[in-house]
């Protein structure tokens, strides 16, 4: 799976962004590839221009995709992200149940972006069950997979999701695909065809570069 965070033109001095013209680039070389080799898109935190800039193009060559929403920020703008130099707005619920109709997968991001692993039981229980239940009762549909905050989890975090009825979790933090917990590679800013390539093919170097890439996130965590 590759994770896309936010898809824009505007000016934005993170890492966790693509153009649209790079995205759709990335798309594009998606669908050269055989059936049997394509990556799942999935795009975490739910901004507004998954569906006004990711979506028409993924669209355009027939593919679906995964959206993991924070449910306390859906048509809000990022007021909990760490980003001194600009805010974004989160994705409507009108476009939510859109994009739901049209085939995507809706999933849960939790409910308010917080590290799952450093909360006490009651918050990671409203955490993972109130998301899970907000959307399926706003959008009609099952919820069957959280994508977590920051790719942080532990087995505490795992008997919570299925105590809540997920049936699988995502992370970019996680080693390889482990039964439960399936990896995500996020694709950043300056990531080129050759990255992709080597994200495809989980090259070692590739991953470390991510680890390292991740592990800065933890400025956020530390905001919250």
């Amino acid at each position: 799976m590759f994770c896309y965070h936010k898809i824009t033109s505007r000016i934005d001095f993170g890492i966790c962004v693509r153009t649209p013209d790079d995205f759709a680039r990335d798309v594009r070389w998606v669908a050269s590839l055989p059936a049997e080799l394509r990556p799942h898109f999935i795009f975490d935190d739910g901004y507004d221009d998954t569906f006004h800039t990711a979506y028409p193009i993924l669209e355009s060559f027939g593919f679906k995709a995964s959206l993991f929403v924070i449910t306390d920020w859906i048509g809000k703008r990022n007021d909990w992200d760490a980003n001194f130099f600009g805010k974004f707005e989160h994705i409507s619920l009108p476009a939510l149940r859109e994009l739901a109709a049209a085939g995507w997968e809706i999933g849960s991001h939790g409910a308010s972006h917080r590290a799952l692993t450093t909360l006490s039981s009651a918050e990671l229980r409203r955490e993972v069950f109130s998301s899970k239940r907000y959307l399926e009762d706003a959008l009609g549909v099952a919820v069957r997979k959280i994508s977590f905050p920051f790719g942080l989890f532990n087995q505490r975090v795992i008997d919570a999701c299925q105590d809540a009825g997920y049936d699988s979790a995502v992370s970019i933090r996680c080693a390889s695909a482990c039964g439960y917990v399936q990896r995500s590679l996020a694709v950043y800013r300056f990531d080129r065809q050759s990255h992709l390539r080597a994200k495809l093919h989980c090259h070692w170097l590739e991953l470390m570069r991510l680890r390292a890439i991740n592990s800065f996130s933890g400025l956020t965590v530390l905001m919250h």
